[in-house]
């Protein structure tokens, strides 16, 4: 093209006469510009434009015709990926103008600069695209008046697509006069062009609207510059752009352009709240929150003032939702956020900030006071709720920091809650802890167990113990009950009751558990092979691999992997996992058809509907030690037992007694006609060489 010839900073380094030669060009050259014209030949400049901007990205400047048509066509492009595009009018009229020429060869640099994010830095809104266009236009019937009157008839055609309205004004004496109006937002707004021509904008317009047009009217009138502004009125949301006519220097008047922006602005308004909001429970997210919290940060350290964060954590949600489902857990937050904000009476002061968390903000009077309202919470939060006319009981814990007592930053301020509120959490469910520095110690602490956690399989430092299952008439062993062990050469021995909670908020307990059930398989097959008695090993379950949709085709799996028949391995579950009825009964018969035994582990402790119990494809109940300890002195708890035997035997389960001690105990069970024993009397949890010393014959 002639007109790169005329800058020694380009270099043409191909032509073509339609879409697909350009493409072949573009492939075979590289370049680092595009100009393509939107009309071509047998593939159009929009079609080529696409595979541009998909096959090999890079930047294009699109050429286009003052038409409807064209401008359409041009806020297509510019949509799709366009760095720039010029209107071939203005670029190609006669006699030539150097500086239209300048600027195109000037704006094609910028495009070159900006890569292919374009002139405009990003692509803007359709809306921007339309005034961009409609503004060129502008432009151009200002210097091309012998078009003038076709000009119009396409921005005519343009305007009322865009839902715009065109205005010009001049000043006399102080005022400013219309001089025409039209276009579709005008009677949007319930006006008519004779209610404008010749009128001021206090003729028609309230005075807060008028003054507001008037301040940017002065503006481009006197600054002789192109003002951009936004009006709110009406429901609408419009944008208004005024460009002053100069001649000799003076402005004789000003053309104005006006689009109709508000499906814009409610769609900006709308993905603003999405962003600054929890979908779920439509309370304020993390980011929003943090914000308030800073704006109040900067307001209390002006005013000397005080105020506390809440870090609340429901209690047990997990195990909640394995277990009654994820519609139903949704649904719970929802009214445990409900609760909340009822609790301190200010939505923008609550927000969830996590699948189960919670933050909150409370004025600081005295920790008196911060206690007082968390005592409320945890009350208000407590109530029973009913679903399907089961009482559902939630709980929280809550950890509480105080500005400027516990720290000066909002981050400091929400890690110090959080570190409360998993101290609470270790102490008791339902609790609160202010936090005090050593609970920084202890945060730590926990970070430091969860990242040798991660590498424990990994490293080898798990182990499996084996407590023996004894037959109570034959005293002989039965069944081993695996119990999992950690030492890491950092930490030393960790019990489980530190790791275990960890590994199941993690996640981690899913590929422990596996390691375990795989462990335990192994090893019994291993026994039997060496001629070993062959007997049942047990395995417990967390909620989570009990929940998990893989876990019958993880257990075949194993099962197929070690060799050992199904029936000499024992899965153990707990009361809580069967909370959900239905999909506890769904999982249990898909684990039987494997053939593998089950049982239910520290009954009596939990949640299980005696009702449900006799439906659950289980075959052995374990009665928890808590009922056992001391049997032989406590009537009440020898009842329950004793109950608990018969309803068992009832319902055709075996019966495991566990923790049992003493001899009394074992005498005490044997005479109710407990078949299976377990504790310390036999054996402590004990390693591999240990159990072979004890079954073998």
């Amino acid at each position: 093209m002639a007109l790169f010839e005329q800058d020694s900073q380009f270099f043409i380094a191909g032509t073509a006469k339609n879409g697909l030669d350009a493409l072949d060009c573009i492939v075979e050259f590289r370049p680092d510009l595009v100009v393509i014209d939107v009309e071509m030949p047998e593939m159009d400049g929009l079609t080529a434009l696409h595979f541009i901007m998909n096959h090999c990205p890079v930047p294009v400047v699109m050429l286009s015709s003052y038409t409807s048509e064209g401008s359409m066509q041009t806020i297509q492009a510019m949509r799709m990926g366009a760095a720039d595009y010029f209107h071939k009018d203005i670029l190609f009229q006669k006699p030539v103008n150097d500086l239209m020429t300048e600027e195109f060869l000037q704006r094609c640099k910028i495009a070159i600069k900006n890569g292919v994010h374009g002139f405009f830095g990003t692509v803007a809104s359709s809306k921007e695209m339309a005034v961009k266009v409609l503004l060129e236009w502008i432009n151009y019937s200002v210097k091309m008046e012998e078009d003038l009157r076709i000009a119009q008839q396409e921005f005519r055609k343009t305007l009322s697509q865009q839902n715009g309205m065109v205005f010009k004004f001049i000043e006399e004496q102080g005022r400013f006069l219309h001089t025409s109006c039209e276009g579709e937002l005008l009677f949007r707004m319930g006006l008519k062009p004779e209610q404008i021509v010749d009128k001021e904008l206090h003729d028609f317009y309230p005075a807060q609207i008028a003054e507001h047009h008037w301040i940017h009217y002065s503006k481009s009138w006197s600054q002789q510059r192109v003002i951009r502004y936004q009006t709110e009125w009406k429901s609408l949301s419009y944008l208004t752009v005024l460009r002053p006519v100069v001649r000799d220097g003076k402005v004789i008047e000003v053309m104005s352009l006006s689009v109709d922006i508000t499906e814009q602005r409610r769609t900006e308004e709308h993905m603003n709240y999405l962003a600054n909001h929890d979908q779920l429970t439509g309370l304020p997210n993390r980011k929003f929150f943090s914000e308030f919290l800073r704006q109040t940060l900067d307001q209390a350290q002006s005013a000397s003032n005080s105020f506390a964060v809440l870090y609340v954590g429901l209690d047990h949600f997990k195990l909640i939702n394995d277990t009654l489902g994820h519609d139903t857990g949704d649904w719970l937050l929802q009214i445990i956020s409900r609760r909340l904000e009822r609790s301190i009476q200010g939505r923008r002061r609550v927000a969830r900030v996590g699948g189960d968390t919670y933050l909150l903000m409370l004025p600081l009077n005295s920790p008196e006071g911060i206690a007082t309202t968390a005592e409320q919470i945890l009350s208000i939060v407590k109530a029973p709720i009913l679903l399907n006319g089961q009482e559902i009981h939630t709980s929280v814990s809550m950890g509480i920091s105080r500005f400027p007592h516990d720290a000066t930053e909002v981050e400091s301020l929400i890690a110090a809650a959080e570190m409360a509120m998993y101290n609470a959490k270790e102490q008791a469910s339902s609790s609160y802890q202010f936090y005090s520095r050593k609970m920084n110690e202890r945060f730590h602490k926990r970070m430091e167990l969860e990242n040798h956690l991660r590498k424990a399989i990994e490293n080898e430092e798990l182990r499996l113990l084996y407590q023996p299952v004894v037959d109570s008439y034959t005293g002989q062993i039965v069944g081993l009950e695996s119990l999992l062990r950690w030492h890491n050469p950092h930490l030393g021995h960790v019990p489980p009751s530190d790791f275990i909670p960890v590994a199941e908020e993690t996640g981690l307990i899913l590929e422990i558990g596996e390691w375990v059930l795989k462990e335990a398989c192994k090893q019994n097959k291993i026994w039997q092979v060496a001629g070993l008695p062959k007997m049942f090993i047990s395995v417990n379950l967390s909620s989570r691999q009990f929940n998990d949709s893989r876990l019958s085709r993880t257990i075949q799996q194993i099962l197929e992997e070690t060799e050992l028949l199904p029936q000499y391995l024992e899965l153990e579950i707990t009361e809580s996992m069967t909370m959900d009825v239905r999909v506890a009964l769904d999982t249990l018969y898909e684990l039987k058809k494997l053939g593998v035994q089950i049982a239910m582990d520290d009954f009596g402790t939990g949640y299980s509907s005696l009702g449900y119990l006799k439906d659950y494809p289980i075959d052995k109940m374990k009665i928890d030690q808590s009922f056992i300890k001391g049997l032989q002195h406590n009537q009440v708890n020898a009842a329950i037992v004793n109950t608990m035997i018969a309803m068992a035997h009832n319902l055709g389960l075996q019966v495991v007694a566990e923790g049992v001690e003493t001899e009394e105990e074992l005498h005490l069970l044997k005479d109710y006609g407990c078949g299976l024993l377990q504790g310390y009397y036999f054996s402590p949890p004990t390693d591999v060489e240990r159990i072979v010393e004890l079954i073998t014959p």
